[in-house]
């Protein structure tokens, strides 16, 4: 709906205005404007936040509702600038497009606000696009990019793989992971990846790597989330093409480890090492760069990189292959190891070595873009959504946000190649931001009584009885996440009979969860109902008949209950008038 709702807009806008609307992917979703402007311009900016996201407010202040998010690389359309709540000295906000309305960012955190010319949609292009396989969710986005960069080539790349089938897939644990510091609704809740009683999550690789959720490998995924000039990059076919040049493979390097020379070579620079080696193995020597960059970090401290760690001297991989593991000493281990079995005894070989190795596994079976690396759609031959480069789902993102900043001429005839699946979602896959999913209960009780069954965060239902005195009672609960709300606990009143206590928790992402408390209150008043239950039935029966027998003894409010002729007593008369009132014999009065 929203894709016609975009293709009706341009339709009046070219009709009344001639005016395009200006349409940007920003982090989690396609966003549409709201207002049609008559300007000639609009003005935008990128979302620079050091590689994590930006929120969006509803206000110009950290204290108002928060909207979303974006992430890193984004472009803004800017629709108006307000003085707020001051972030790092700086007190100027943005009101931007978002989702079906506006919302409020930092300045701090926006760069290169510019105008930028309006232009009308080339809808020849368009369908063209459409013709090659491209759904028209997609060509609308492309062909603002082609707009930007004409001479930017792009080819879709047809799965013919359901989209749910491949969430499915690809949500399997320890295929994708995110950081513990990610936002804990981008975090899996599955079996063996999260304890919702202690809301706790699994370690999988390394000492800080949890398993991904859905919604946050969906958006990963959804190409239609990161086609601008920002997030291209990661569709970006990974040959070796004669546009390609160390000034750009410096700029991936600049101001980290691998700025000059080799560590273990001062003969050498790894930007030139990274143009050998991607001329050796027909591989983009920027990608090269960016893949190191991205695995060993700016300082480069790992064991893998050392040539010390003890049993593996003089052994080096640059690319990290074959390091997984948990603990991260199994990881360093695994990774010497295949150093070792592949003779990467220097730097240099290393580099040239893993650039070898990554043509053969990878590139030249299909998985030729960071996309395809990440989300092995393709490669069947390998199996596919297996044989992935990196377990970090956001890898691809971050990679080809570093080799698009790398580039220094952006107007080369780049080749991007997209996947496109059946059955995908109308629009794009928000970024999932609204925090931890946990609901639970971490205690429940009833001061002075025991619960039936005993608590256990899992359970959800409990009962009790009190006696015919008790005409309140205390609940208290606690949440097993400090950032859940609970309702439903303090002093309760009863009434005479059953009473249903109902405790609801709610999670930070909104989700609730019921727990319940059934309580009886003993001595209704009810002759024949002996338990207080409120009805009279085959419960009733069997204190009578065990008082009787001598096997136990009666509350007075249960022996006033039981004595239904009144006498005093409570004896086998009594038991035969029950009995006869619950097959509908006779009636108690």
């Amino acid at each position: 709906m929203k894709g016609a709702m975009k293709q009706e807009n341009r339709q009046k806008l070219k009709i009344y205005a001639g005016i395009l609307l200006f349409c940007l992917v920003l982090g989690g979703a396609v966003y549409r404007g709201v207002t049609v402007s008559n300007a000639a311009t609009v003005t935008v900016g990128t979302v620079t936040t050091s590689g994590s996201t930006l929120t969006v407010r509803g206000e110009p202040n950290t204290s108002s509702a928060v909207l979303g998010a974006l992430s890193n690389g984004s472009q803004v359309t800017i629709l108006s600038t307000v003085t707020g709540q001051s972030i790092n000295g700086n007190t100027t906000w943005y009101q931007i497009e978002y989702s079906s309305g506006t919302g409020y960012v930092s300045g701090a955190y926006v760069s290169n606000v510019h105008t930028v010319e309006q232009k009308p949609a080339d809808e020849d292009y368009i369908n063209a696009l459409v013709s090659k396989g491209f759904p028209r969710s997609y060509a609308v986005l492309l062909e603002q990019l082609h707009q930007q960069y004409p001479n930017w080539e792009f080819e879709p790349v047809v799965t013919g793989l359901d989209w749910e089938t491949v969430i499915s897939k690809e949500s399997v644990k320890g295929i994708n992971m995110v950081s513990t510091s990610a936002n804990d609704a981008q975090k899996s809740t599955d079996s063996g990846s999260y304890n919702w009683a202690t809301n706790t999550w699994t370690i999988l690789d390394g000492s800080s790597w949890v398993g991904a959720s859905s919604a946050m490998i969906s958006y990963c995924m959804d190409p239609r989330n990161f086609m601008n000039a920002s997030n291209i990059f990661q569709f970006e076919t990974l040959k070796y093409a004669a546009y390609q040049n160390e000034t750009d493979v410096k700029n991936v390097l600049d101001g980290t480890f691998m700025s000059g020379t080799l560590r273990d070579d001062n003969s050498r620079t790894y930007s030139s090492t990274f143009i050998e080696a991607g001329k050796s193995a027909d591989v983009n020597p920027t990608h090269l760069a960016a893949r190191c960059r991205q695995e060993q970090g700016t300082d480069g401290t790992s064991p893998l990189i050392s040539g010390t760690y003890k049993g593996y001297e003089g052994y080096y991989n640059y690319f990290n292959i074959g390091a997984y593991g948990t603990p991260v000493s199994v990881l360093y281990e695994r990774g010497l190891q295949t150093a070792k079995k592949n003779g990467w005894d220097s730097g240099y070989n290393s580099i040239v070595g893993g650039a070898g190795y990554l043509a053969d596994k990878y590139i030249n079976l299909g998985q030729n873009t960071l996309y395809f690396q990440k989300f092995n759609v393709v490669n069947e031959y390998s199996g596919l959504f297996g044989h992935q480069y990196m377990a970090n789902v956001q890898a691809a993102i971050s990679e080809g946000i570093t080799m698009g900043n790398a580039y220094s001429n952006k107007n080369q005839a780049y080749v991007f190649r997209i996947p496109v699946y059946e059955n995908m979602p109308e629009t794009a896959c928000p970024l999932p931001n609204n925090g931890n999913p946990n609901n639970w209960l971490k205690s429940l009780s009833v001061s002075g009584y025991n619960l039936t069954p005993s608590f256990s965060g899992g359970t959800t239902a409990y009962s009790m009885i009190v006696g015919q005195d008790v005409s309140s009672v205390k609940v208290n609960a606690e949440a097993v996440a400090s950032t859940s709300s609970i309702q439903g606990t303090g002093t309760v009143s009863l009434a005479y009979g059953s009473n249903t206590v109902k405790i609801i928790c709610k999670a930070e992402n909104g989700t609730t969860r019921e727990y319940t408390i059934t309580i009886v209150r003993q001595g209704s008043g009810s002759k024949g109902d002996v338990n207080g239950d409120g009805t009279i039935d085959l419960l009733d029966l069997l204190p009578v008949k065990r008082y009787i027998m001598g096997l136990q003894e009666l509350s007075e409010s249960q022996f006033s209950n039981a004595d239904i002729n009144g006498n005093g007593s409570v004896e086998l008369l009594d038991y035969l008038k029950i009995k006869r009132h619950i097959m509908g014999y006779e009636t108690i009065r």
